[in-house]
């Protein structure tokens, strides 16, 4: 899914090596770029900027306009089953 990296202040975004603001610094990316993502969460999003692997805030993301595709809705859908499967685990 094409996603736009959009912060509040104006600032980089930082990409992650995992999912933890603690979690290395593999990259700094601009405010305003345009990414791809290939999988998205409430919190975390997995992407790639600079052949650099990683991970963002999902929160700083925002649709770049492209259609949303069938596939795309897709994985967003079992994403989201994925997550509501662990909360309802630590619920129980």
């Amino acid at each position: 899914m094409t996603m736009k990296v959009h912060t509040s202040n104006g600032g980089p975004l930082n990409l992650r090596a995992s999912t933890s603001t603690s979690s290395s610094l593999v990259a700094t990316i601009p405010n305003g770029t345009t990414l791809e993502v290939e999988k998205i969460n409430d919190t975390w999003s997995r992407t790639s900027y600079n052949n650099k692997e990683g991970y963002v805030m999902s929160k700083y993301l925002v649709n770049a306009g492209a259609p949303v595709s069938k596939e795309d809705l897709k994985r967003i859908y079992d994403s989201l089953s994925e997550t509501l499967k662990l909360i309802n685990e630590v619920l129980k």
